[in-house]
């Protein structure tokens, strides 16, 4: 289009159009540039295949075009004897591949990013609920593999725990549960007091600078603990913790230093005064435990509670949302 014509669209858009038709427009344009933003984005991909020609089946290499499927996508197929002849496309063996609806990929990006609920997408994507849930994992689980930042300087760890949770089992209902234990509804708490094996641990360390490794364990023993923290704290930092034994163990295989952080508690006088008790540039675990309530607010209250086997998806959501992520990054990611 050249500039004459764009022109006389802009016009028609100021002054004839009406708001239906501006309505129009505005969702025809935003799929037009999703649609684009994804084409270049495959395009990336077909490149980087055709550089290679790695197949992602066997590992052969020496593969070659094979034609163009109905969606207008480059395929390629790995020739035999030296690879498995089998024929994928650049999106295969990614979360993308298989995946329907292409042209709504990146709004839900974007609505992951903005942490939208799954029946605001059904309502304004026009995706089915299930198929939501189902994309948002597809697209969740590959952040959990990421490699965890190297912490330094000051360094606070403890654990969070959350209710070992079922959510969505039908176990009781065919009579195959998977704990020896009635069902938990919503806002029931565990049946033990106190740390039991209905708790899930999750270790948490971060730093001054905005680093942040969350581990979720199985049980709160030093051998897990040490092996999710062991390749995230460079050498001579400061780990500050509440005493437990593997965090000592941990700072003396890291070469770094440990405190234990024991909490302050104000005299009756102290706290009547109403003046600040607390002296600046002590030692504390403020940012870990201020981490853990916001962590267990969103868990717990935004998204009422989620199963266990899906935390760590979870988990490595909120933690892309600090970064507030491009929706086309994110998806190239």
């Amino acid at each position: 289009m050249d500039d004459l014509a764009l022109g006389a669209v802009e016009w028609a858009i100021r002054h004839s159009m009406t708001a239906e038709q501006c309505v129009r427009i505005e969702r025809l344009a935003r799929a037009t540039a999703a649609s684009q933003a994804l084409e270049a984005l495959i395009g990336e991909k077909v490149v980087d295949l055709t550089a290679s020609r790695r197949c992602p089946h066997c590992g052969a290499v020496g593969v070659v075009k094979h034609g163009l499927d109905d969606n207008g996508q480059q395929r390629f197929r790995c020739r035999p004897p030296l690879g498995c002849g089998r024929t994928f496309n650049a999106l295969t063996g990614t979360p993308l591949a298989r995946m329907r609806k292409p042209e709504v990929w990146l709004a839900y990006a974007e609505a992951l990013g903005e942490r939208r609920s799954l029946d605001w997408i059904h309502a304004h994507l026009g995706i089915a609920r299930l198929t939501a849930w189902r994309w948002r994992h597809r697209l969740l689980a590959p952040l959990t593999l990421q490699p965890a930042p190297m912490l330094s300087g000051i360094v606070e760890a403890d654990e969070a725990y959350f209710l070992r949770s079922f959510k969505g089992h039908r176990g009781w209902k065919n009579g195959a549960p998977p704990e020896n234990r009635p069902p938990r509804y919503r806002g029931s708490g565990a049946v033990k007091r106190g740390l039991s094996s209905e708790q899930v641990p999750v270790v948490t360390a971060l730093d001054r600078v905005g680093g942040l490794v969350e581990v979720v364990l199985e049980e709160r023993r030093d051998e897990e603990i040490i092996t999710a923290l062991r390749g995230a704290i460079a050498p001579g930092s400061l780990l500050c913790s509440d005493g437990h034994g593997a965090y000592p163990k941990l700072a003396e295989e890291t070469a770094s230093e440990h405190r234990t952080i024991e909490p302050f508690k104000p005299t009756p006088e102290q706290k009547a005064s109403g003046l600040p008790w607390r002296r600046p540039g002590v030692l504390t675990l403020g940012r870990v435990n201020g981490h853990h309530s916001v962590l267990k607010n969103t868990i717990n209250g935004i998204f009422r509670g989620v199963s266990t086997r899906y935390l760590p998806n979870y988990l490595a959501w909120l933690r892309a949302l600090r970064d507030k992520p491009d929706p086309i990054a994110f998806l190239a990611a």
